[in-house]
C-alpha cells in the first residue's frame, strides 16, 4: 500500500497532507510510533540497514508540542534515518498548531507529513497500525500486482547497505526470515522477523544440511513450527553463486518465493555482490542495528576479540581522492562516503596505534577511547562522528584528534557555565588565548611563531588577559575553565 491507500483507511478519515506531497505514491511497508522528545535519544537509533524509508511514524511531540525547534531536529534525524515522513496527532490539543517551519521542513526534506482531524482526542494509534499492517498483511497473498513497485522502492535505496535494507524491507513486509549464504553455507547477510530469530536460526543452518530446491521443509524451534525452504540464487553475471534460505511459520506461497526470490536477485544485480562480501561494512552494520551475535562472527573472521579491549578510528578524506585502503591497521575496514572506519584491539605496546597517512591537508583522523564491547561500537561512532565539524573549527590546525579532544569537545555545550570572554577581553587577546591554549599546548615560543608576534608580546598579552579576567593560568581550576570557555568561543561564536 502506498501514502494515498493509508490516507483511505477508515480510521484517517479527514486525515490530510500537508507537506510532502510528492511522496503520496510512496510505498509504506511498516508503521511505528514514536514519543522520544529529546533529539539525542532519536539520534541513537540504528540507522543502516533496518529502516528503508517506506516506514511512518505516528507522534504527536506530546513534551514538546511548543518547541518548534526540538521538533524540527528530530524530523532531520528522522529523515537522516530514511524515514517516509510523519502523521502527527492531537494539534489542538496537545500541539496547538502546526508551525509553518516545521511544513517547511517537511517539504525541503522531501518527508510526508499527514495531519489528523484537530481537536479530536478520541482518535487512537492503535486504530491506524491495525488497520494499516491488516491492509498489508493481505496483500502478501497478491505480490505480483505489487512486484514492480517493491523492485524500484528498492532500486532507489540510498546508499550504503542496499541490500540489506532490501532484506529489511521484504523480511517486513512477509513476516519471514532470510538469509543469503555463499557456496559454503557461509551466510554473508541476513535480516529475521522477529530480528531475535537471527542466532537460533543460523544454528538451524548450521546443523541442518538442506539440499537447495526444498520447499517448506518443517523445522521445531521453542515448540513452534517454522517452514524453512532453500533456493539457489540465479545470478549469471555475478562471479560467484550464492544461495537463499528462507524461514516463515507458514507455508510460503509460490508465487512469494519467486517473488522474493527474483526481488533478491534484482537487488543484488543492482547494487553488485561487493555489498555481499564487505565483511567490514557488514559488521559495523550489525553493531549499528543491535545483531551483536552477527558481528561477533564477523569480528572473529576478522581477527579482532570482541571480548577484549577495543578502540575506533575514524578517517575523514576532504575529497575523494582514492578508494582504496591505505591505512596500515590491523582490524576491520569499513568506508562510507568520505569517512574510513576501523575497529583493533587495543594494543598493549601503543597508546593509540602505529600507523603512517600521507600527511595531507585534506585527512583528519579522530580516535575514540578505549571501550568494552560490541554493543558500544554505534554508541562510539555516533560520538566521533557529532565532533568531527566542532574538532576542526576548535582546533582548525589539527589533524589528529584524540580521546581527550573529543571528551573535552562534548563537555562543552551550550549550556556550559560562560565567563563572557568577549565582556572582558577584546578578540585580539582571545584569538591569543586561544592559539596558546588550544593550539600550541600552552608553547610560548609556537604561539609566537603561529601568529608571526614576538615572544615577549605573547607574553604581555597573557598577563593582560590574567589581570582583566582576574585569574591565575598556573591554578589548575582557572587554566580548566578557561580552556572550556576558550573551546565554547570557538564552538558557538
Amino acid at each position: 500500500m502506498n501514502v494515498q491507500d493509508i490516507l483511505r483507511l477508515p480510521s484517517m478519515k479527514e486525515a490530510k497532507i500537508i507537506a510532502g506531497e510528492s511522496q503520496s505514491q510512496c510505498l509504506v511497508t511498516t508503521i511505528t510510533v514514536l514519543e522520544v522528545s529529546e533529539p539525542s535519544l532519536y539520534s541513537q537509533m540504528p540507522i543502516k540497514g533496518e529502516y528503508s524509508g517506506n516506514e511512518l511514524v505516528l507522534t504527536s511531540f506530546a513534551q514538546i508540542a511548543k518547541n518548534i525547534e526540538k521538533q524540527l531536529e528530530i524530523v532531520s534525524i528522522l529523515h537522516q534515518h530514511n524515514q517516509l515522513g510523519i502523521v502527527l496527532y492531537y494539534v489542538g490539543l496537545i500541539m496547538p498548531d502546526v508551525s509553518e517551519k516545521l511544513i517547511e521542513k517537511m517539504n525541503e526534506l522531501n518527508m510526508v507529513l499527514i495531519l489528523m482531524p484537530v481537536n479530536r482526542i478520541d482518535l487512537r494509534y492503535s486504530e491506524v497500525i491495525s488497520e494499516a499492517l491488516s491492509y498489508i498483511n493481505e496483500e502478501e497473498n497478491e505480490l505480483e500486482p505489487h512486484l514492480d513497485i517493491l523492485i524500484e522502492t528498492i532500486r532507489h535505496l540510498p546508499p550504503p547497505n542496499q541490500i540489506e535494507t532490501a532484506l529489511s524491507i521484504l523480511s517486513d513486509k512477509f513476516k519471514c526470515s532470510l538469509f543469503i549464504k555463499s557456496r559454503e553455507e557461509e551466510v554473508l547477510l541476513s535480516k529475521t522477523w522477529p530480528r531475535s530469530l537471527d542466532q537460533s536460526l543460523r544454528e538451524i543452518i548450521a546443523e541442518k544440511n538442506t539440499a537447495m530446491g526444498v520447499k517448506n521443509s518443517p523445522i521445531e524451534f521453542n515448540q513452534i513450527y517454522y517452514f524453512q525452504t532453500d533456493v539457489h540464487l540465479n545470478l549469471t553475471a555475478v562471479e560467484n553463486q550464492y544461495y537463499l534460505t528462507i524461514f516463515k511459520k507458514e507455508p510460503l506461497a509460490e508465487k512469494q518465493l519467486e517473488g522474493i526470490k527474483t526481488i533478491i536477485e534484482k537487488t543484488i544485480k543492482y547494487f553488485g555482490e561487493e555489498q555481499l562480501l564487505n565483511t567490514g561494512q557488514q559488521f559495523f552494520s550489525a553493531c549499528q542495528t543491535g545483531d551483536y551475535h552477527t558481528a561477533d562472527l564477523l569480528a572473529q573472521k576478522e581477527g579482532v576479540d570482541g571480548s577484549r579491549p577495543l578502540r575506533l578510528y575514524c578517517f575523514e578524506r576532504q575529497t575523494a581522492k582514492r578508494s582504496e585502503r591505505n591505512i596500515q591497521l590491523k582490524g576491520i575496514y569499513y568506508k562510507e562516503r568520505n569517512l574510513e572506519w576501523v575497529i583493533v584491539n587495543v594494543s598493549e605496546e601503543v597508546p593509540y596505534a602505529a600507523f603512517s597517512l600521507n600527511d595531507l591537508p585534506s585527512e583528519y583522523v579522530f580516535i575514540s577511547g578505549e571501550f568494552m564491547g560490541l554493543s558500544s561500537v554505534s554508541s562510539q561512532m555516533n560520538h566521533i562522528e557529532t565532533q568531527i565539524e566542532d574538532s576542526k573549527r576548535v582546533f582548525p590546525r589539527k589533524h589528529y584528534f584524540y580521546p581527550e579532544d573529543l571528551y573535552l569537545l562534548q563537555d562543552v555545550t551550550q549550556e556550559t557555565a560562560s565567563i563572557f570572554l568577549d565582556r572582558y577581553l577584546e578578540e585580539e587577546l582571545i584569538d591569543t588565548l586561544a592559539a596558546f591554549f588550544l593550539d600550541c599546548n600552552e608553547n610560548i615560543n609556537d604561539t609566537a611563531h603561529l601568529l608571526f608576534l614576538h615572544n615577549n608580546t605573547i607574553k604581555y598579552r597573557l598577563k593582560r588577559a590574567q589581570e582583566r579576567l582576574g585569574l591565575s593560568f598556573s591554578h589548575t581550576a582557572s587554566r580548566y575553565l578557561l580552556i572550556k570557555n576558550l573551546i565554547y568561543y570557538r564552538k558557538y561564536k
